[in-house]
């Protein structure tokens, strides 16, 4: 006998089970209940003052795209009324090159929506990677974004079906050579622009998200180029990231919703081949008279909440071997007294507002060596540096008159080394990230620095989806475990 029942049952309280349980709650009508094991949900929607007090820093969030709610105000009017507020930068991304400090700024879509503030930027470096910037941005609005959407808020259709984004790609209008299909970024991006600064920028923007290697993986090539123009709708989120928490469990609560933190769950209950309820660390059980639905990492769901015995086997050796270790990166939180100012704002003053700085070489083969290094177990020994700033549009973030800064760098999995290396590598990390930020913006040294907070790979572990390689998404967005394929098909 269960000690509890509930229609529908969520297991883990971050931000995809928040929105299900949301969604569960109103269109599905549903009974339903969250079981998280942290004192609190919203998972990678998380702000803390950690780099010094008043300071909001977002522990898992660089960026935000406002494709990742398009449709959530359409669904919950009162979704930014009760906190869900999405803020666009100024400008989305840009880099600052260390050779000469000459800089490229592209524009938020919501202030340059035709790109023609970016294509100036560009033609700085050259005139066809201007022009040819505005050619795919055209075709990005016309054809391929209105299909991303259509796939991304839809079902997946049947194997060998296309989805809306493929039959828009497959449009011979749309110009996809075939040879681009088994290119690497590296070799579209050298077909599409001819400067090796504009290569360099677009390689090291979409890294960020996707973390591949600009040789490998041809497949990734498309949606390495095709980024870019994604990367115009990035901003933040008023008030820090776990805004968006209050505000789903806002709505969830008053649909009905029940949650429970600090309620880790054992193990999904399963009878006659379905999920019928769950079993918690404390040894009660729930039944969950519909569904249940897991937002645990797949290794967990087939080997810990479930069992191998439910699963095909090769299905669990494609879980096993998941690619987790490309996704592994530092985000340090400053709080600092003075925004970075740049030497390259003498060219674009804009540039002391981009939303994701790279602070970066024109070089585009700099991130091959980075990942030679991190192949042979070693730290990179350079730079690849991608740093941002909530403050910079919403105040709301720090004390008046301070800011918040972030930075980015691709490092070693946190198996690599131990808790006692980790610890020293923070602290040389700092002083490198200091003394390479300087090189472009002087006023930022450490006078400027109030306080700030190391997080690498090894300390996100400390969420257990992340593990064991501390993958900030989890497992890697590379072509086999991206769209249709994630995880597994």
């Amino acid at each position: 006998m269960a000690d509890k029942a509930y229609d529908a049952i969520i297991v883990g309280g971050g931000n995809k089970g928040l929105v299900a349980a949301m969604y569960l709650a109103k269109y599905g009508g549903m009974e339903v209940a969250i079981f998280e094991r942290r004192h609190e949900l919203g998972g990678g929607w998380s702000s803390e003052e950690s780099a010094a007090p008043g300071f909001i820093t977002n522990t898992h969030m660089a960026t935000v795209g406002k494709f990742y709610h398009t449709v959530m105000p359409w669904d919950f009017p009162d979704f930014q009324e009760k906190g869900g507020t999405w803020i666009p930068y100024y400008v989305a991304h840009g880099s600052i090159f260390e050779e000469d400090q000459s800089c490229v700024g592209i524009y938020g879509e919501d202030h340059d929506p035709d790109q023609t503030k970016s294509a100036k930027e560009i033609a700085r470096f050259s005139q066809r990677d201007a022009d040819a910037w505005i050619e795919w941005w055209k075709k990005w609005k016309e054809k391929i974004e209105p299909a991303f959407l259509k796939t991304i808020y839809n079902p997946v259709p049947p194997m060998g079906v296309p989805d809306p984004l493929e039959q828009a790609l497959m449009n011979p209008e749309v110009g996809i050579e075939p040879i681009w299909a088994v290119k690497s970024p590296i070799e579209l991006l050298r077909d599409i622009f001819e400067s090796e600064a504009i290569q360099s920028h677009l390689l090291r923007t979409v890294h960020a998200w996707s973390g591949n290697n600009p040789p490998d993986l041809g497949a990734a090539a498309i949606a390495q180029l095709l980024g870019n123009f994604l990367f115009t709708q990035y901003g933040c989120i008023e008030g820090g990231s776990h805004a968006w928490a209050h505000a789903c469990h806002k709505i969830y609560l008053e649909n009905g919703g029940k949650s429970f933190t600090k309620h880790e769950v054992e193990k999904i209950l399963i009878e006659n081949g379905k999920a019928k309820g769950i079993r918690l660390a404390d040894g009660s059980e729930i039944e969950a008279r519909k569904l249940v639905v897991s937002t645990l990492d797949p290794y967990s769901l087939c080997f810990k909440l479930m069992g191998e015995e439910y699963f095909a086997p090769r299905t669990l050796r494609r879980v096993k071997h998941l690619s987790r270790r490309n996704i592994a990166i530092t985000w340090y939180h400053w709080a600092v007294h003075q925004l970075p100012h740049y030497n390259a704002s003498t060219i674009n003053p804009d540039i002391d507002k981009v939303g994701a700085l790279n602070l970066i070489t024109k070089d585009p083969e700099a991130l091959i060596r980075e990942d030679a290094w991190k192949k042979l177990g070693k730290m990179p020994p350079d730079l690849n540096l991608m740093v941002w700033s909530h403050s910079i549009v919403d105040p709301r973030q720090a004390p008046k008159g301070k800011y918040t800064v972030a930075s980015e760098q691709f490092v070693l999995t946190a198996d690599k080394l131990s808790e006692k290396e980790w610890r020293e590598y923070k602290k040389q990390h700092a002083e490198d990230v200091i003394k390479h930020w300087n090189k472009f913006a002087p006023n930022m040294n450490w006078d400027n620095v109030i306080g700030y907070d190391p997080l690498t790979p090894f300390d996100s572990l400390r969420l257990v989806n992340m593990g064991p390689q501390g993958n900030w998404a989890v497992i890697d967005n590379i072509p086999s475990q991206t769209g249709r394929f994630r995880p597994v098909p």
